[in-house]
């Protein structure tokens, strides 16, 4: 049996409430609220957090690939499902791949995922990971939709999973928009808003059409369907097109986080899996230039339930964001307005000699004392001074602080200061020095002995090569 052996989330810690923005550009008032990730995250960062989310429980080394899927991808040429992978400490012997510039480049992900397994008798499991970082062109409609976010589905090969994929039907359709050349546009871009919602209704309703008529199915066999959509009308109306009953279409995501993109129709899933009724059918679909349609089953509710239980998810998650105050704000974070911004060097030697500690987050513990040290430079124990009796252990991801500073010239610039640097003692051993994110008047906020979690992120881009670290927050509730 090949299916969802586990799945998992990433939410940013803001919400923007569209209100903001209609009063920023005297607009009509759209309500509820997007998500919005900060200065310091991207597609990249976001899927680490779902992976890790996904993963709780599970040894990463016994996965056997990372699929990569965003339209909001780091770079062109240069595989960024190897990175994650690294962060995540998965083996080296694994295949990865980047799924991009579709909006159903996550549905596509899995299914290939599912052709993988079924073809490789030496790939069991594969994690596929969808994000997206949208930047909408301010003052027009797609400022109401476009949101951030990340999920992440476990696919494998085993006898008792908590949910089978049973059949996957694909359609590819030539649309004309909406579009971004790579060479020449910052945003998003269309012809005709009309033309856009018959190909996206045209491509859906078919494709989920015709999974049902494939496995002698009737709409109300279905219990959920989780298709993507950018609009709660059309939401509305491909339910309708489809005959479901009510409840079946999943429908919680577009006023509570906005148009999550690539990742959406994998949140919308999570989602209907709160609450699984025992062998119940459920569709996934995604949509971009085309649509795919995939058909599961429920085959152990207890491990659903479970699974619920023990991962942040998307309800995990949105109970621990908050609201931005400002609009101002979300145009710092998302970088559109044109400023002067420092930079740093980066070097290659650094990057590959250090990729264990930097990436994949391993200290050294000393045979001799058990001290546990970080970062991995030096031949003896800062303890009891025994030579070359290290061994490689892995850092735990959250920790107290120990003691701080409080930094008010970072960079060269007095941008979004000041900037806590702290010192964790990380739980199981090993004390480390980073800088704290997701932080409010840290002035006041900030407590030696306060719990944090840790959070890899984007630091900075040294001679145009973007740089990942790891940095702490306050606690959001990772188990």
């Amino acid at each position: 049996m090949i299916g969802i052996k586990s799945y998992g989330a990433y939410l940013p810690k803001y919400l923007l409430p569209r209100e903001l923005i209609g009063k920023a550009w005297d607009f009509p008032i759209v309500p509820g609220t997007k998500s919005v990730a900060m200065t310091d995250e991207d597609s990249l960062t976001m899927s680490v957090e779902a992976g890790l989310d996904c993963l709780m429980g599970f040894d990463p080394k016994t996965v056997d690939g990372l699929f990569f899927a965003s339209t909001t991808q780091v770079y062109t040429e240069k595989d960024s499902a190897s990175l994650i992978a690294t962060v995540l400490d998965m083996r080296e012997d694994i295949i990865t791949a980047d799924f991009t510039d579709s909006l159903k480049a996550g549905t596509t992900a899995v299914t290939r995922a599912v052709d993988t397994i079924k073809a490789n008798e030496d790939i069991k499991s594969i994690l596929v990971v969808a994000a997206d970082t949208r930047a909408p062109e301010p003052s027009t409609m797609w400022e109401y939709g476009f949101a951030d976010g990340a999920a992440a589905l476990l696919i494998a090969e085993e006898e008792d999973l908590p949910l089978s994929i049973d059949d996957y039907y694909s359609v590819s359709a030539n649309v004309t928009g909406p579009w971004k050349r790579a060479d020449k546009d910052k945003f998003i871009r269309t012809f005709e808003v009309k033309m856009d919602a018959r190909f996206y209704f045209g491509s859906i309703t078919k494709v989920m059409s015709e999974i049902l008529k494939r496995n002698n199915l009737k709409p109300e066999d279905i219990s959920a369907a989780a298709y993507y959509y950018n609009n709660p009308r059309m939401h509305g109306r491909v339910s309708k097109m489809m005959k479901f009953a009510g409840g079946v279409a999943q429908n919680s995501v577009f006023f509570q986080l906005g148009d999550l993109g690539t990742p959406m129709s994998f949140i919308l899933l999570i989602g209907a899996l709160r609450r699984p009724k025992p062998d119940a059918k459920i569709i996934m679909a995604g949509f971009g230039d085309g649509a795919d349609a995939i058909l599961m089953q429920v085959q152990n509710r207890d491990a659903l339930r479970s699974l619920g239980k023990t991962r942040m998810g998307f309800t995990g998650h949105q109970k621990s964001m908050k609201n931005l105050k400002n609009y101002n704000k979300f145009l710092d974070f998302k970088e559109i307005l044109e400023k002067d911004r420092y930079t740093r060097k980066s070097s290659a030697v650094l990057i590959w000699r250090d990729t264990a500690s930097v990436y994949k987050w391993y200290g050294v513990k000393c045979k001799n004392c058990g001290t546990i040290q970080y970062p991995d430079m030096l031949r003896s124990c800062y303890v009891c001074r025994a030579d070359d009796q290290f061994e490689r252990v892995k850092l735990a991801l959250r920790g107290t602080i120990f003691t701080y500073t409080l930094d008010h010239l970072v960079g060269g610039t007095y941008l979004n200061t000041p900037v806590p640097r702290c010192v964790i003692d990380l739980d199981g051993g090993g004390r480390v020095l980073l800088n704290m994110t997701e932080i409010e008047k840290p002035e006041e906020n900030v407590q030696i002995g306060m719990r944090v979690e840790l959070t890899f992120r984007k630091e900075h881009e040294g001679a145009e090569f973007k740089n990942y670290y790891w940095k702490c927050r306050p606690e959001r509730g990772r188990p």
